[in-house]
């Protein structure tokens, strides 16, 4: 039975999302809308489309959704690309990585980031091997609280919801996993603000030893 591993990305793997919430500050700044830091907090795990038709409707900006998704995501690509080595990683996520990957799981990508920020950070932190498939944000219509990002990671390893289990640091993350009728372990990441991780299976706030014990015992069920 093939047991299937889902990774969300920022905060999770990589601990990007103070990166991002100033990336984000200066453009919210730019185009004239007053975003609070509540506010960006309740974005994190949301897809790009989401966020930016809140942020389009609240802010009653004149450029379309498409075009803001397309400003942010080259903003971060071209910051990313550049800090190399300031990205980093969340404590214990190589050991955890390895261990699944011993213990003959599967392992999928499913982030909400735009697949060629996914590449260019998972390439720099030298992970992006132990992942047998990537699914972004732009590969669905519907982003995170909604199922489709884990249901289309599942389908790529012809996997059921059933035997799959998801790692998010977020409530929409968490939602989502849940909507598609897989395991979920809430990482409690307090970059990623004060998030209700209460819909998941277990909840960690480290990946040491004991915490991938856990992560193994229950996606092995």
């Amino acid at each position: 039975m093939n047991k299937v591993i889902i990774f969300d990305m920022d905060g999770v793997i990589v601990d990007t999302e103070p990166i991002y919430r100033e990336i984000n500050k200066k453009l919210y700044k730019e185009l004239g809308a007053e975003i609070t830091l509540e506010e960006q907090f309740s974005f994190v795990g949301n897809g790009s489309r989401i966020i930016w038709t809140k942020v389009k409707n609240k802010a009653n900006l004149k450029q379309s959704v498409e075009e803001l998704m397309e400003l942010s995501k080259n903003r971060k690509y071209e910051y990313l690309s550049k800090i190399g080595s300031k990205i980093t990683l969340i404590r214990g996520i190589e050991q955890l990585l390895s261990s699944l990957k011993n213990n003959g799981f599967s392992i999928v990508m499913a982030s909400s980031s735009p697949k060629k920020n996914i590449e260019v950070i998972l390439n720099r932190v030298k992970l992006i091997d132990y992942f047998q498939y990537i699914v972004s944000g732009e590969d669905v219509v519907n982003g995170k609280p909604n199922p489709d990002i884990f249901l289309k990671a599942a389908e790529k390893l012809k996997a059921k919801a059933s035997d799959c289990t998801v790692i998010e640091d977020s409530n929409n993350g968490v939602t989502g996993a849940k909507a598609a009728g897989m395991k979920c372990v809430g990482f409690r990441n307090l970059n990623s603000g004060n998030q209700d991780l209460s819909k998941a299976d277990i909840i960690l706030e480290a990946f040491d030893e004991e915490g991938i014990g856990k992560i193994i015992e229950l996606a092995s069920k």
